[in-house]
């Protein structure tokens, strides 16, 4: 998920351990035909969670308006980070604070353990056969829930002045990219993501996964560094580019397609040669919700061709269906089972499985390499 997500090992022990028992949970799901659509649904309200920031922007641009244009319904979109199962757990069960909710993996486990999410009947949903068999096969039983939107990633930026470039993430490591580094003083777990991906003793970012002796190789990566400064938000990461603090970063994929039209001109942004690690955007509708039919008919509109492509053509996140068409500003956007393959690296439920188990003694060991590296 995007910048400024906080997660506690407390959080994530107790929530995905019960995950899997529910997940063989029955459908609870009744739903209508949604025939005649275009007129039963007008003037009817529905709330749907995304990720807060630039997607939030882009998905009420390119999603909810067009959606409420085409059938007169008052839709909005608010954003949301790591809250949203506790506000769910909150409310009363058949007055939820919202009918629809994004979930990457993490949140995915959460609101499963806590039995707040509803599965659903993809043979009312149009729109599946379209979508890249990957999003199921490293969701397991999960899978039953929700759709899959699209996903998030990690890119790289390079100061064009640097001659380094966003063609692999070892520029970080780069003799010239010495004091002039940037990364996600929060989000740890994908900072570790990047000599993962470099190392060749596991495939993709397995290694991340590992117990904390063993991802102490990735910590000494890390270590190597010397960052010209950890940023804590997206807004912070533009403030040090503009101050030309870093000439190398990491930048998620939410907002690097802002970036891309500030600092296009100056700095290279990218999703390295070696691949990338990613996370998923799936749509959950919520228990309780008022508005179950109208839920489904946005559920399939977010399946749409036309929904997807008017998304990806103002955003640097990639989306579930095969068939688009690569935009402007991403030429070389996977659209093949191969190319999706090799270029993400999914953060999976069963990695936050791991990763959370460890996560006390990882988030110290973190905490150790920034103030060791850090030089403001």
């Amino acid at each position: 998920m995007p910048i400024n997500s906080r997660f506690t090992r407390r959080s994530i022990l107790k929530h995905t351990a019960q995950a899997t028992a529910l997940l063989a949970a029955p459908a609870i799901l009744g739903r209508a035909s949604l025939a005649g659509a275009q007129d039963s649904f007008a003037g009817e309200s529905l709330i749907v969670v995304s990720w807060s920031g630039n997607h939030e922007q882009s998905f009420r641009e390119s999603v909810v308006e067009p959606f409420n244009e085409k059938y007169g319904t008052k839709v909005e979109t608010v954003g949301g980070w790591d809250q949203m199962i506790a506000q769910i757990k909150a409310a009363p069960a058949d007055n939820p604070p919202f009918d629809l909710t994004i979930a990457d993996e993490y949140t995915t486990s959460l609101g499963l353990a806590e039995n707040v999410f509803l599965k659903t009947d993809r043979s009312g949903i149009k729109g599946f056969e379209a979508v890249s068999p990957w999003f199921d096969a490293h969701r397991g039983a999960a899978r039953d829930y929700g759709v899959p939107f699209g996903g998030g990633s990690l890119w790289m930026v390079a100061s064009r002045s640097s001659g380094i470039g966003a063609g692999s993430w070892k520029g970080f490591w780069d003799e010239r990219a010495k004091g002039k580094t940037t990364m996600d003083a929060a989000a740890f777990y994908w900072d570790l993501c990047v000599p993962a991906i470099l190392s060749d003793r596991k495939p993709g970012i397995d290694e991340v996964f590992d117990s904390p002796a063993e991802v102490e190789a990735l910590f000494a990566e890390l270590d190597k560094l010397q960052m010209a400064k950890w940023y804590s938000d997206g807004a912070e990461l533009a403030n040090i580019l503009i101050q030309e603090t870093a000439e190398i970063a990491m930048v998620y994929s939410a907002d690097a397609r802002g970036f891309m039209k500030e600092f296009g001109e100056t700095h290279e942004i990218a999703i390295p040669a070696e691949g990338t690690a990613s996370y998923t955007n799936w749509f959950m509708k919520v228990r309780g919700t008022r508005h179950p039919e109208l839920s489904d008919l946005f559920l399939s509109y977010l399946l749409e061709k036309e929904t997807q492509q008017r998304f990806l053509d103002n955003s640097t996140d990639f989306l579930s269906r095969t068939d688009l068409t690569p935009p402007a500003h991403w030429p070389d956007y996977p659209t093949t089972e191969e190319a999706i393959a090799k270029t993400f690296n999914l953060f999976s439920l069963k990695g936050w499985d791991a990763f959370g188990a460890n996560w006390d003694a990882l988030n110290d060991r973190m905490k150790q390499t920034i103030a060791t590296t850090s030089r403001g």
